[in-house]
Order: C-alpha cells, then sequence, then structure tokens
C-alpha cells in the first residue's frame, strides 16, 4: 500500500503559488499528494506535471461540487453544465499525469432536498456519471465515488448506495472511495465493510474520526489494516486532514479548533502511523 495527503492539510485553494507542495510532500516521505480540483482556473495543469515527474510523486484529484452545479436535478441544462465542468476536470488530471478521480463530485457538500434520493435523482446521478465514467476512460483516468456522512449530503451515505449506484452504471473504471471519518458516522463495523466492498475499492481515505491526529480517537486501526490485508489491496490511501478553515472551505466542513500542532507534524505523526500499521 502506498500513502498519500491531500493538500488542503497546507492550503485553503491549489494555486500555482502552491506547486512546492508537491516537493514538500514527496520530503515527508508521501507517494501521492491529493489536490483539490474545485478551483480550475487556477490551476496549471502542465506546471503541475513538470513538477511532479521531477520529484518522482504521483497526482491525484478529488472535488465536491460547488452551489452552481448539480448532477441530482431536473434541470438538463444544469446536469449538462455539471457534466461538462467534470470531464473539464478530468481533463485537467490527465494533462497533470494523474490517473485517478475521486470524492464528492455527485453532490454540493451542504445541500439538502429535505427527503432521502428521490427514484429520478438516482437516475440523474447514474445518467451523468457514465457519461463522465466513459469520457475519463478515454483519458486513462479512473473515478472513485466517495460516499458521505448525512450531515453533508443525503445523496450516497453508506458503501452501499455508493456500490448500488457504481453497479448500476456498470462502467469498468469506476470504482469506490472509502473514507473511515464518514463511515465511523454511517457503516456499523468499517473493517466490515471494506472486506464486504473490497472488489470495487479505488481508493481510501484513512482519518481519525475527529479528523485529527491518527491514532488518537475512536478508529479501531488493527481491524481496518487487516481488512485491507485480506482484500489484498495494494492501492493509495491518504490522509484527508484540512488545515484552518476559510471562505472557500464549505460552511459544513470547518473545525474550529486546533487538533494537531502543525500541518507538517500532523503529515509526520499520520505518515509514521499508517506506516507502522501497514508493516505489521
Amino acid at each position: 500500500m502506498r500513502f498519500g495527503v491531500h493538500c488542503r492539510l497546507w492550503t485553503r485553494a491549489w494555486t500555482s503559488a502552491d506547486l512546492d507542495l508537491l516537493d514538500h510532500a514527496k520530503e515527508l516521505g508521501f507517494a501521492a499528494l491529493e489536490i483539490s480540483l474545485g478551483n480550475l482556473e487556477n490551476i496549471e495543469p502542465s506546471k503541475i506535471r513538470t513538477r511532479a515527474e521531477k520529484v518522482s510523486i504521483e497526482v491525484i484529484s478529488a472535488l465536491g461540487l460547488s452551489k452552481e452545479y448539480a448532477l441530482a436535478t431536473p434541470d438538463a441544462d444544469t446536469r449538462r453544465r455539471t457534466v461538462e465542468f467534470l470531464k473539464t476536470a478530468v481533463s485537467q488530471l490527465r494533462d497533470m499525469g494523474g490517473r485517478l478521480f475521486g470524492g464528492m463530485f455527485y453532490a454540493v457538500p451542504g445541500r439538502f432536498s429535505g427527503t432521502g434520493p428521490t427514484t429520478d435523482e438516482l437516475s440523474w446521478l447514474a445518467e451523468g456519471i457514465r457519461e463522465v465514467a466513459v469520457f475519463a476512460r478515454g483519458c486513462g483516468v479512473s473515478l472513485a465515488i466517495e460516499p458521505v456522512n448525512r450531515y453533508e449530503t443525503y445523496l450516497l451515505n453508506t458503501a452501499a448506495e455508493a456500490q448500488a449506484l457504481i453497479d448500476r452504471i456498470d462502467e469498468p473504471n469506476l470504482g469506490l472511495l472509502l473514507d473511515t471519518y464518514h463511515m465511523n458516522i454511517e457503516e456499523r463495523g468499517i473493517a466490515a465493510t471494506i472486506i464486504r466492498h473490497g472488489a470495487k475499492l479505488r481508493h481510501l481515505h484513512l482519518n481519525e474520526s475527529d479528523r485529527g491526529t491518527l491514532g488518537g480517537g475512536n478508529i479501531e486501526w488493527p481491524s481496518i489494516f487487516s481488512a485491507l490485508e485480506q482484500i489484498g489491496y495494494t492501492g493509495m490511501a491518504s490522509i484527508e486532514v484540512f488545515g484552518s478553515p476559510s471562505p472557500q472551505t464549505p460552511a459544513i466542513t470547518p473545525i474550529w479548533r486546533k487538533l494537531f500542532p502543525s500541518p507538517d507534524q500532523m503529515a509526520r505523526d499520520g505518515l509514521a502511523f499508517l506506516s507502522k500499521h501497514a508493516t505489521q
């Protein structure tokens, strides 16, 4: 297993001024840097690719939709714009040299309807994601859908719900991204869920129950690594911890208290913790 880290541990919204984070993540020992693509106008893929290749670090991307986009909507024009936006994001990742596009790219964080997902909404999700997946396959990119807890979306909260959508779409480059932070809220048995859905697992976010320093919360790490060994997982797993809140941070995700001494200390301690468990 290889380990990555999310850029938002250090930066609020990626810009060209953040290129040194590729070097920094590599120096800290990470195999990949996860870059949010929500800020496409300030991303220069060729510069990212050049720097990433120079320091031999992999680039992964993930995003949640911003408020002007939606897939689960009766507005066909909005669905079309959203699909085109996601295709552009996939193209950006391809041009960076990346091969994995994941996250909550099917929903706007904090947008709710007052009910669970309707049959129509799930159909619209399937239609839109299928088109993006077909396009991504032509770019050599895989997609990984991330189910997110009930306080951030109503569309896909559990691995089973995401798996059902993946099976419905039935594209070979579409899989599952599981996040221990969200699973701690929504799943009954994190290790059992990993084993149950291991065949479609494409990426992991390994986070503590409070998104603080790994090993200091409620996540049962030995059982998780045992499950990953059981399914033979050899892919990437990223630490997705956010630094200080900002205007670009969705109002539902900031943490207002300090959970670790510094971003660098969090990165070092987290990588050491994960590496230790991965070799036991």
